[in-house]
């Protein structure tokens, strides 16, 4: 049991090259995972790292035993997983948090399949676009448009949401359709105010195989994107929001799409949940869910 303890701390060490950051992630103190490392090399005649002042690596033999003891464990997970996953049904109460628009307009409605499903689980969701510590929160599995900068995050690429821009017919009628995107500053736009800054969000678009940003005006604004797209659909202006929000109401006719040489690829969707040894059949399933769900998005034409 010693040698195996051992050699799942000098993976995390290993994993990121800091005794200070790997304490922290195994709940240990920096003296105490340095000993540990150090009784390691003693046992093994083997120095593992080298150590200056200001950065640790890898010897070339810490290198193999890295190499080695990650394929280890990676084998011992994969066996208990699929044990697990024979034996285990997914059950008890699963938490998600999900960013907000696409949580309401796509996720929300399709989460009754899952349940009929999964009978035993009980499904408790939170919407917002604000980052919070899933472990903190009790998080089981977050949804988010956008990167995620927690490095004790695993996180699992479902597609890119495209910024798209669009206005309704009644807006167009009585002001005609923009060409290029100078001529956005000729419109009525309506902006999405980044909560957490209270700045504009900056149109983006791509041209020449470049992104660039453009400035636009007027005289609407709201911290929701929701908002953004009821005053669109009302006539009141020219909207950018992601794909996935406007596709609905295009496809009702509702809105109609503009500059569309100009799309910008826009963000990444990803599911993000906790690091821990085994996947929970819970959250194993969820992400199964989400496969499809976006596979189905992307027929449509919201994701890419």
């Amino acid at each position: 049991m010693d040698r195996f303890n051992d050699l799942t701390l000098f993976i995390q060490v290993a994993q990121v090259l800091s005794f200070s950051e790997a304490s922290r992630q195994l709940g240990m103190s920096p003296s105490g995972v340095s000993r540990a490392i150090q009784r390691l090399e003693a046992r093994l005649d083997v120095r593992l790292f080298q150590r200056t002042t200001r950065s640790l690596s890898l010897t070339p033999d810490g290198r193999v035993y890295f190499e080695r003891g990650l394929q280890i464990l990676e084998d011992l997970d994969n066996v208990e997983l699929q044990l697990m996953q024979t034996q285990s049904q997914p059950k008890g109460v699963l938490r998600l948090d999900l960013s907000a628009a696409f949580g309401r307009l796509h996720v929300a409605p399709a989460l009754a399949r899952f349940t009929d499903q999964y009978p035993d689980l009980v499904v408790k969701v939170s919407l917002g676009d604000r980052l919070i510590d899933l472990n903190e929160e009790g998080i089981d599995v977050s949804v988010r448009v956008g990167d995620s900068p927690d490095s004790r995050l695993i996180v699992y690429p479902l597609a890119r949401a495209p910024f798209i821009v669009c206005a309704a017919p009644e807006y167009l009628d009585q002001r005609g359709k923009p060409h290029t995107i100078e001529e956005l500053e000729h419109h009525n736009c309506v902006n999405f105010i980044l909560p957490q800054t209270g700045r504009a969000f900056a149109w983006i678009f791509q041209r020449n195989d470049t992104q660039v940003e453009q400035a636009v005006a007027g005289n609407l604004s709201f911290d929701s994107t929701e908002a953004v797209l009821a005053s669109a659909i009302a006539g009141a202006g020219i909207i950018q929001v992601h794909d996935y929000i406007a596709g609905p109401s295009i496809q009702q006719g509702r809105l109609v799409p503009l500059l569309e040489d100009y799309k910008a690829e826009g963000k990444p969707l990803t599911i993000v949940y906790p690091q821990k040894r085994h996947l929970s059949a819970k959250v194993r399933v969820f992400i199964e869910f989400m496969k499809v769900l976006v596979s189905d998005l992307k027929a449509q034409h919201m994701l890419s």
